[in-house]
């Protein structure tokens, strides 16, 4: 994917199960990133941007998408797969 041109914040228009989904894959990460003895700050700033107000600049939407890619493979049960199929479809358009 190349990189983004965008130069200002970008807005996630997320429903409520979107929002949940998102949260969900971001918690995930964290908890992923600890057991693996990694450096969770990045994950954690992901959280505090959707949390805030699920504004992002282009490079955290690209970890974003990486974080989703990564619920949607190994972590996600089937009930949440639309919905995290959904905004990975739009982080992605955003980037376009």
């Amino acid at each position: 994917m190349t990189a983004s041109t965008h130069n200002s914040p970008i807005s996630l228009d997320l429903t409520r199960e979107e929002a949940w989904v998102v949260h969900a894959a971001v918690v995930a990460a964290i908890e992923r990133r600890v057991d693996d003895e990694q450096d969770p700050s990045e994950a954690l700033d992901l959280r505090r941007a959707l949390e805030a107000d699920a504004t992002f600049e282009a490079d955290e939407l690209e970890s974003l998408l990486e974080v989703l890619r990564t619920y949607a493979e190994a972590d996600a049960p089937s009930r949440d797969r639309p919905a995290v199929r959904r905004v990975i479809d739009d982080v992605e358009a955003e980037l376009a």
